[in-house]
């Protein structure tokens, strides 16, 4: 890797830098900016790989000698792939929907390397979750607590709905939104070590 080949995460999520910071690599952030169509594909993995690329294509132009990296969080209950809410009420009825049931986090990772060796790696990474049953205050506490119309599934593992989770199967930092172990395979595939 060329000592200017910048590393460049396509994401202004606090969650992600700070997960990114225990790599032990100098990397900069560049959000996207794209629009994340639920619909673009039917299938949950698909769609996570499909907008994380998007996220990684939209930032590449702009660095010619890089790795950028795209990711893509989102949550699936009984098959439909929910995002980020748009209101209070939106997120209530997604933690209502998920109180005693079993979601799935999926995230996609696109790695990319632009420049005369361009290559793209895509993966994507799934942890399931045991929701407690939760009563109607706690949905509504959760609901318009600020992280609610932040991330999508309305809820952070870090943060308040932390609390509700029973168990959890699979990578935890999959569920902050960057599946590490998976990442640091993709970079030594680039050829860049991390710690």
């Amino acid at each position: 890797m060329s000592t200017q080949q910048k590393i460049i995460l396509a994401s202004r999520s606090p969650a992600r830098k700070r997960l990114m910071e225990e790599l032990n690599i100098p990397f900069s952030c560049h959000a996207s900016e794209i629009y994340e169509d639920m619909s673009a594909k039917t299938d949950p993995h698909e769609l996570a790989m499909h907008l994380a690329a998007q996220k990684a294509e939209a930032v590449s132009g702009k660095y010619p000698d890089a790795i950028i990296i795209g990711v893509d969080t989102f949550i699936v209950i009984d098959g439909e792939k929910i995002g980020k809410p748009d209101s209070v009420k939106e997120a209530a009825r997604i933690i209502e929907k998920m109180s005693d049931r079993k979601i799935a986090v999926i995230s996609g990772i696109a790695v990319l390397k632009t420049g005369p060796h361009a290559k793209k790696l895509i993966s994507h990474a799934t942890t399931h979750l045991k929701i407690k049953k939760m009563t109607e205050a706690e949905i509504s506490y959760l609901a318009n607590h600020e992280e609610a119309l932040q991330i999508s599934g309305a809820f952070s593992i870090e943060g308040e709905g932390g609390k509700m989770v029973e168990t959890i199967e699979g990578d935890y930092n999959n569920v902050i939104g960057l599946p590490l172990n998976q990442l640091k395979e993709m970079l030594a595939e680039m050829g860049l070590k991390t710690s």
